[in-house]
């Protein structure tokens, strides 16, 4: 049997692992905010000319969340291009975030933005 000073120290510890793991994953609006916003504006309403709007977007509401991931992981280019009347292809992220932040960013822009 366990002694109560070792269930309490269990306790502690497994507590302080779930706060590890819980701050470790990315805040999506972070990501968003140091990565998007300026092409995609603060609020995801887009910038006329260079990026279209996130808010309300059917591809990004209505898609898989694969689908969004992958977007933005890889960007699009070329006939891949949802808006062939901007001058810019959307940039592949996967090189410069790690997954967690591109599951989080996607997260976001599937949540928390729509409803601002």
């Amino acid at each position: 049997m366990m002694s109560m000073s070792k269930k309490v120290m269990v306790t502690i510890l497994a507590a302080g692992a779930a706060l590890a793991t819980i701050l470790a994953h990315a805040d999506g609006s972070d990501v968003f905010r140091k990565n998007c916003v300026s092409c995609h504006g603060k609020n995801g309403q887009g910038t006329p000319g260079l990026a279209p709007a996130l808010k309300g977007d059917a591809f990004v509401t209505g898609s898989s969340v694969d689908e969004v991931i992958a977007t933005v992981t890889n960007g699009r280019s070329g006939a891949e291009k949802h808006f062939k009347d901007l001058p810019i292809a959307m940039p592949a992220w996967g090189k410069q975030l790690s997954a967690d932040d591109i599951k989080a960013v996607v997260a976001y822009i599937r949540g928390d933005l729509q409803q601002q």
